[in-house]
């Protein structure tokens, strides 16, 4: 079978459908690669194999092809050509990542399917199996969940990483991610697509994202066309993006590398998080990790030589890791009698801890977090895996996380208010750069109150910062997933928020809300009045309306940012204090 390059059949006057089999005899499929990437990490960290059929045929796209395959029962036999291609084709390309392979459990059960095949052409090629990701994918519809849990259990029994593609398209894939654990699970296309402008898909993906991180699973996000979409997928933590944004599928990927790496240069420099997001490179320790050949003896000797280790990571070649050893684990299987003599021969692979937890040093403290306290109970204090693009950097503990993360709220609490305890200026200056950041429309909004002064001074401060508490609780009460509220100080406040579309409603019901909450602690007298009796600012008396909450509001693209924000509300403020909405909204660049 010539896969390494040989000719393709002449297929020109045979029917595509009636020639399938012929074209799957003679190989004639294509192989392309589509890279899978970290952009805050800024490397490649594996690509899928994505086959073809026959140029100029109607069997081209994939779809096509397989969809024909199964109605003709052809789709085990044709499975195994694209297999047998992809992995040749990789190892021939001289790449070193992990490689994706997209795999029908409903073939497993398939008498043309010869089981052990793919591992025995792993063994000929000497690709180790933990390098390749089998990605179960499913065309037809009805297909048993059980049969797909069946094919998990078959290809991790012989030391594959699985991934679960398209998740969210259906109600099978969730079942079988309720069922078992993953490595990686690649979100649906759907969601990704205009995720920055649709609040309710960044609430689906938050929680599709936190339930795989408690889970151990990591998140791939196909689709990623537009830079916003890759900015608000790096803000809920999804752990790699694929799509069009960084390269199409090609049959020449280690050509295309140098370009690659260099588009994703520039969109990590585009896109890097601020200090806080990187937090997590405090918490590596350098522990030199386990080779994958390591015997339990030698493990045993590593332990007793450094005595503060609690846990080992267990890497392959190309500094990949593949599982972590416990001290105590190890303790309970060699401190038996006999059981030094049993197992010290016997490699770590056979008694590590498989799916280590692995965090990439360049994720967010939050993420770290979620990941961590989201394994079971009895994992929740097991050291974690810091990588580096995939590969071992060193361990981290969850002590040090706690101590970090507490460091991290006494500074945001010494910045914050005192009265309403928001974000003070310092949060607030860095918020206002993060969005404006982010490549995606935003609003920007000062708000604060009229007759606040002269309202303190007629029924006292007391009631006055009862009433700033009751603005800053119904602000927090409006806030959607990512926005922003901060306390500049007084009567000033600051709220940044996605720009949706309905930025009219949402600030109007804001300003009713607040003013039914202003009546309610004056009395009644005052309500029907329309105001009280007070001081202005040149001591002369008079009456004045109960405090109103004036808007000022910049609407940004994403693109463009000015130079002071202060600068812009300013001008803005008088105009909104003067209309009769006390609201201006006002775009960016005008």
């Amino acid at each position: 079978m010539p896969l390494n390059g040989g000719m393709n059949p002449d297929i020109s006057c045979i029917s595509p459908v009636a020639g399938l089999d012929a074209f799957i005899d003679t190989a004639a499929i294509t192989v392309h690669f589509q890279p899978i990437v970290s952009v805050h990490s800024g490397h490649v960290f594996a690509y899928e194999a994505l086959s073809r059929g026959p140029a100029g045929t109607s069997l081209e796209p994939p779809l096509a092809l397989f969809r024909a395959a199964r109605a003709q029962r052809l789709l085990a036999p044709l499975e195994a050509v694209c297999r047998e291609r992809a992995m040749t084709r990789w190892v021939d390309a001289g790449l070193d990542e992990r490689l994706f392979i997209n795999v029908s459990p409903e073939v497993l059960l398939d008498p043309q399917h010869r089981s052990g095949e793919t591992r025995r052409l792993l063994e000929i090629l000497g690709l180790p199996p933990h390098r390749v990701v089998i990605e179960l994918t499913e065309q037809s519809p009805g297909i048993d969940p059980t049969l797909m849990a069946e094919a998990v259990r078959h290809y991790q029994s012989m030391g594959f990483a699985i991934a679960l593609d398209d998740l969210g398209e259906g109600y099978a894939g969730l079942r079988l991610w309720s069922e078992i654990a993953p490595d990686f699970v690649k979100l649906d296309r759907h969601f990704v697509s205009g995720l920055d402008g649709d609040p309710v898909k960044r609430r689906f993906v938050r929680a599709i994202i936190d339930i795989a991180h408690s889970m151990g699973s990591q998140v791939i996000a196909e689709g990623v066309e537009r830079e916003a979409e890759l900015a608000c997928l790096g803000e809920l933590g999804a752990d790699y993006c694929q799509g069009w944004l960084f390269a199409h599928p090609a049959p020449d990927p280690a050509r295309r590398r140098p370009a690659l790496d260099e588009r994703l240069a520039t969109l990590t420099r585009r896109h890097r998080r601020p200090l806080e997001a990187v937090i997590i490179e405090r918490l590596c320790t350098a522990v030199t990790p386990l080779p994958a050949d390591a015997s339990v003896a030698e493990a045993s000797e590593r332990f007793a030589a450094e005595p503060d280790s609690r846990c080992l990571a267990v890497v392959d070649e190309q500094g990949i890791p593949i599982g972590v050893l416990d001290r105590q684990r190890l303790l309970a299987l060699v401190g038996k009698r006999f059981g030094f003599d049993l197992h010290g021969r016997q490699r770590v692979t056979r008694v590590m801890r498989h799916a280590p937890l692995c965090v990439e040093g360049s994720a967010s403290l939050d993420q770290v977090s979620r990941k961590v306290t989201g394994r079971e109970r009895d994992l929740r204090d097991e050291d974690f895996v810091i990588t580096a693009a995939g590969r071992y950097r060193g361990m981290g503990r969850v002590v040090d996380l706690l101590q970090v993360i507490t460091e991290q709220r006494v500074e945001i609490a010494r910045q914050a208010n005192p009265l309403t305890q928001l974000p003070g200026n310092a949060p607030i200056r860095a918020a206002l750069d993060r969005f404006a950041g982010r490549a995606r429309p935003f609003i920007a909004a000062y708000l604060d109150l009229d007759h606040f002064k002269p309202f303190n001074d007629r029924f006292g401060y007391a009631l006055g910062d009862r009433l700033l508490l009751v603005l800053a609780e119904l602000l927090g009460e409006s806030l959607r997933d990512g926005d922003f509220l901060g306390h500049l100080g007084g009567d000033d406040f600051v709220l940044l928020l996605d720009d949706t579309g309905d930025r009219h409603a949402r600030l109007a019901d804001i300003q009713r809300r607040f003013r039914r909450a202003c009546e309610a602690l004056v009395p009644d007298a005052i309500v029907r009045a329309g105001g009280f009796d007070g001081v202005d600012r040149f001591g002369q008396r008079r009456v004045f309306g109960l405090p109103r909450l004036s808007i000022a509001a910049l609407v940004l693209s994403g693109t463009h940012r000015p130079t002071s924000f202060g600068d812009c509300w300013r001008n803005l403020k008088a105009q909104a204090k003067r209309d009769a909405t006390g609201r201006v909204v006002a775009r960016y660049p005008a």
